[in-house]
C-alpha cells in the first residue's frame, strides 16, 4: 500500500528530524562555548584582581624612608638655566 504521498511525507519527516538535530547540536555547541568563555573571563578577572591587590599591598609595605622628601623632589621641567 505504498503511494506517492507517503514518500513525500517521509522526506519531509527526515528533513524535519535533521533540522531538529542540527538545532540541538548548535544549542549544545553554544552552551559549551559560552561556558568556556565565562570560565576564561573568570580566570582573567581573578588574575587581574590578584595582581591589583598584590600591587596595592606591596605599595603600602614600602618603607617611608625610601620616599623622597618634598624639598628633594626634582622640578619636572628640569633645572633652570641662566
Amino acid at each position: 500500500m505504498l503511494t506517492v504521498g507517503n514518500n513525500a511525507i517521509q522526506i519531509i519527516a527526515y528533513i524535519l528530524v535533521m533540522m531538529l538535530c542540527a538545532y540541538g547540536g548548535g544549542r549544545v555547541h553554544q552552551w559549551y562555548k559560552h561556558t568556556m568563555d565565562r570560565d576564561q573571563s573568570f580566570r582573567d578577572g581573578y588574575n587581574h584582581g590578584y595582581r591589583a591587590l598584590f600591587a596595592l599591598a606591596a605599595r603600602r609595605a614600602r618603607p617611608k624612608a625610601a620616599l623622597p622628601k618634598p624639598s628633594e623632589q626634582r622640578d619636572p621641567n628640569g633645572p633652570l638655566r641662566d
